[in-house]
């Protein structure tokens, strides 16, 4: 049972913008409809934030990974998506709100370490096709579980509830059903290929520049360009 299976201590992600990227010619595809058992919701849309889109989209290999994590869930159990690729403009209005809001709760920082400390839960915006942002590739997927109904399980935190508590082992010394649910769904999607983020414990890697820094591989891919619908 992965339940009892704890979460190994993780590798920060420093130096992944060093890390090359051969890029792979695959398409973007929608998460809803790849399974009965992932459900999609668009969470920043849904949020009203500015060029959000309304439906989630990963890239293919991203897309037949998750139904395969989803289907080694407990029978009842699923996936709820939450944000997946990214446009750059969205990345850009989602780091500068919480850049500014850090600033109000900390003016006495000076720029620079209010910059890092925003990059530790939002990379920075960037259009170097040597390091794009996760979420523009269609590789980063960010998600919790579900329920018989579908509906998100509670693990501990909020999504995007940025704080020491949001990291992947916070719950690891605290047995109890937000342990056991993340440890369920870390491994879940570790055995269907994918990396998690060590701050986020809803943020997964497959084939981007975080992925093959935890892997020791290349990455495959590179920024993609937004879906056609």
């Amino acid at each position: 049972m992965d339940a009892l299976r704890p979460i190994p201590h993780l590798q920060p992600n420093f130096g992944w913008r060093e890390v090359p990227i051969e890029p792979v010619d695959e398409p973007l595809v929608a998460v809803d409809g790849l399974s009965d058992r992932i459900q999609d919701r668009a969470e920043y849309h849904r949020w009203g934030i500015p060029g959000a889109l309304p439906r989630s989209w990963v890239r293919q290999g991203v897309a037949e990974r998750l139904v395969r994590a989803a289907e080694a869930l407990p029978d009842g159990m699923g996936l709820v998506v939450w944000d997946a690729y990214r446009p750059l403009a969205v990345q850009g209005a989602l780091f500068d709100a919480y850049l500014t809001e850090l600033m109000a709760v900390h003016p006495e920082m000076p720029a620079d370490a209010l910059e890092e400390a925003a990059a530790k839960y939002v990379t920075p915006p960037s259009r170097s096709r040597f390091a794009p942002p996760p979420h523009l590739t269609g590789g980063a997927v960010d998600l919790t579980l579900s329920d018989v109904d579908g509906l998100p399980l509670e693990l501990g935190t909020g999504f995007d509830a940025f704080g020491p508590e949001a990291a992947t082992r916070a719950f690891e010394d605290e047995p109890g059903r937000w342990r056991d649910l993340r440890r369920l769904l870390f491994w879940a999607m570790h055995d269907a290929g994918f990396t998690n983020y060590a701050e986020e414990w809803w943020h997964f890697d497959h084939g981007d520049q975080f992925w093959a820094l935890a892997t020791g591989g290349v990455a495959i891919y590179g920024a993609a360009d937004p879906p056609a619908a």
